[in-house]
């Protein structure tokens, strides 16, 4: 059953482009109890009506008391309008949680592919799993167009300090060099290209042992879903989310 959740805008910060970065405290209930990579329902007060939109929750479990949302601000869009006009202290409501884009407990080694702000869901589940008692493998390959694109890297880079089971890659597929970059944490390419080139030889013969998390673009995971599926890989392994 979806629980309607009052909240206020706490945060919002402009991650690269008309990338965003909202945080929202929890009004009533003061509480929130979800599965990293579930997303929630905005309701859009508009024209008399209430318009519903989907955004992946970007923040970890564990924060109990409020949760984050990165959403690429799409001009005229009715959700993107509406909180792009939103104002720090301004209440807003949602439903949820909901989706079945799960991160698993199990020993099995992960990789995650994201594509733009579908790091959101994937976000939270890398966050979640260093919680988790079950330690395994983790690799994310993200892709993005240009340098000026990408946030989240010091992030991510603090994330690997402390787990040594934790790679990443920001596959950057419209540059041609990797000039004025960290080149440890950065390929050209899209992130499948990557995979295969980077990854893929050194787990093939233990393929059977890992997990595979898509989000993005419908076009996107569908092409990486199909990509995986040619690679023997499982139908049960692989688990995905678009929009």
């Amino acid at each position: 059953m979806l629980i309607l959740y009052q909240t206020q805008l706490t945060k919002k910060i402009n991650l690269a482009s008309n990338v965003y970065l909202f945080e929202f405290s929890l009004i009533e209930p003061k509480e929130i109890s979800f599965l990293a990579g579930q997303y929630l329902i905005l309701l859009v007060p508009s024209k008399g009506e209430t318009i519903s939109r989907l955004y992946s929750i970007a923040s970890p479990p564990w924060q109990k008391n409020s949760f984050e949302l990165v959403v690429e601000l799409i001009e005229g869009g009715v959700g993107s309008t509406y909180l792009k006009n939103l104002k720090i202290g301004d209440k807003a409501l949602f439903k949820g949680p909901a989706g079945m884009f799960t991160l698993k407990e199990t020993s099995k080694n992960k990789v995650f592919f994201a594509t733009g702000t579908g790091i959101a869901p994937i976000r939270s589940m890398i966050m979640e799993s260093q919680k988790l008692e079950v330690k395994s493998q983790k690799f994310l390959f993200w892709g993005l167009r240009k340098k000026e694109d990408v946030y989240f890297l010091d992030e991510f880079k603090k994330i690997k300090e402390k787990d040594k089971n934790f790679e990443f890659k920001i596959c950057l597929s419209k540059e041609t060099s990797l000039s004025k970059v960290e080149s440890d944490f950065f390929s050209l390419g899209h992130v499948d290209y990557v995979f295969e080139k980077e990854l893929f030889p050194k787990i093939k013969k233990t393929i059977f042992d890992f997990e595979f998390y898509l989000c993005g673009g419908r076009v996107v995971v569908e092409s990486l879903r199909q990509f995986l599926l040619q690679k023997n890989i499982p139908q049960s392994a692989i688990f995905f989310e678009k929009f």
